[in-house]
């Protein structure tokens, strides 16, 4: 169940998820049907007293690349987080030809006499500060490997995709905190937060790679001018953070083909300049991530629903970003409703706290979530009031789903609170046959935040599914 309607959709829709996440996530949601309910009138019922089972369940997994749709960010680390176990992220992507080939006859045509000599390699990757997660001034050991299988832009790939690499070309350790930058031609320097991984002037002079086949001699000019020929010597590269390090608690986050900086930069100089070329990670160019999630140990691992141990009515719902978790939530008993036309159905979920959480990971929770259902083939599909809230542009006004925080008893309470009454009518009048609902978040492959939300095990702050309705006579 691997290339399911529901990602491919999701994955089309992300940017203008998280467009309207920015402008609307402090705002209270109003679903449909909100302030037009006369709950004074006779006929007019409501309940909040429906039986909610919830539990978590595993992700088969999540589309990372399409080429229609590109990521805007790319996760890369290994984050050791003390509830959900141990999460790690490697990036994978083609470079590609960029702008202008250098002079054929002041660079290519004197590396054989020596005119023109190569200085040094350098990859250099923007960060999105903004997508980071854990704790950054961790140093980080992090290494570039060269791909052994080719990747292919016109092939859709998933989290669990993965490519053989040799040995690192380069490698080193990186403090995330320490921001470098990057001096180019005209004197100008950009100073974006970035990473810089050095391959020094006799370590690429050496490597077989530059002296038989990109800075050989006249025949190198192809690899500068013609992306298959490219390809055909330089398949891509993976970025991997080594995962045997004892504390690494880091998920960095990486701009590619949206960055203006990001690729391998060859720096050289000839008989009369300095200069450098860039491959990039374009918009044409594959670039994915592969996710894994080890759950073995960790406080999370007896919540989890397997074939055969699901448990229902648990105290805490867990959900993840990248390939994690998803929450699930079943609503067996709508019979007693007495044959409703349901006017408003609003499903909340309160923020949950579990003893041994760290500070940072529990003040950080996903700042979205939405609602899905599997359709007859078991394919993961969005339900129809999140449908209709996306079509008229309005995700948090519509369908809500964003995090909210009120103080009840001198206590800050934060909610999720998400607008079923499509899928609950659905449900009751026998057009939706199964009765789970599955809970995730928006953007996800870009996210590597996560909530715990109160179960329906929770003595006080158990899911709650407010329903008004009318008796349909």
């Amino acid at each position: 169940m691997k290339k399911t309607i529901f990602q491919q959709f999701m994955f089309a829709t992300s940017i203008i998820l998280m467009f309207l996440l920015a402008t609307t996530s402090c705002n209270e949601p109003s679903p449909i049907g909100a302030g037009v309910i006369d709950t004074d009138r006779p006929d007019v019922l409501s309940t909040d007293t429906l039986t909610l089972l919830t539990s978590s369940v595993k992700d088969d997994s999540i589309r990372t690349y399409n080429g229609l749709n590109l990521l805007l960010t790319y996760l890369c680390g290994v984050l050791e987080d003390p509830i959900f176990g141990k999460s790690t992220s490697e990036i994978n992507a083609q470079l590609r030809v960029a702008g202008s080939a250098p002079d054929s006859v002041t660079f290519f045509d004197n590396i054989s006499s020596l005119g023109t000599e190569l200085d040094s390699v350098v990859f250099v990757l923007e960060y999105d500060q903004d997508q980071f997660f854990g704790n950054d001034i961790t140093q980080q050991d992090i290494s570039i490997h060269l791909l052994d299988e080719s990747m292919d832009n016109l092939v859709t790939y998933y989290s669990t995709d993965n490519f053989l690499a040799g040995d690192p070309l380069v490698s080193g350790t990186i403090n995330p905190s320490q921001f470098d930058s990057l001096t180019v031609i005209g004197d100008d320097t950009i100073r974006l937060p970035l990473m810089r991984l050095v391959l020094n002037k006799t370590d690429a002079q050496a490597h077989p790679l530059f002296s038989n086949i990109l800075f050989k001699d006249a025949s190198s000019f192809i690899y500068y001018k013609d992306d298959d020929a490219l390809l055909d010597v330089l398949k891509g590269v993976k970025i991997s953070v080594d995962n045997t390090t004892p504390v690494n608690d880091l998920m960095m986050a990486f701009k590619m083909s949206n960055s203006s900086v990001s690729g391998m930069f060859l720096h050289y100089h000839t008989p009369t300049d300095t200069s450098f070329y860039r491959f990039r990670f374009t918009s044409n160019a594959a670039q994915m991530a592969s996710f894994e999630h080890d759950y073995a140990g960790s406080p999370v691992e007896p919540f989890i629903d397997g074939v055969n141990d699901e448990i229902d009515g648990e105290e805490y719902i867990f959900i993840q970003g990248m390939q994690g978790l998803n929450g699930k939530i079943r609503i067996p008993y709508t019979s007693g409703l007495q044959n409703p036309i349901v006017n408003q159905a609003q499903l909340t979920l309160t923020i949950g706290t579990i003893p041994n959480d760290v500070t940072f990971y529990r003040d950080n929770p996903l700042e979205q979530l939405f609602l899905s259902k599997k359709n007859s083939d078991g394919e993961l599909i969005i339900i129809a009031d999140l449908s209709t809230a996306i079509e008229v542009g309005s995700i948090s006004g519509v369908f809500g789903g964003n995090l909210v925080e009120r103080t009840e008893n001198n206590i800050v309470i934060s909610t999720y609170t998400m607008n079923i009454t499509e899928h609950l009518q659905d449900v009751i009048t026998g057009v939706e046959t199964s009765d789970e609902l599955f809970i995730s978040t928006t953007a996800k492959a870009q996210s590597a935040n996560r909530s715990i939300i109160f179960g329906s095990g929770h003595s006080t702050y158990a899911p709650k599914l407010n329903v008004t309705y009318t008796i349909n006579q």
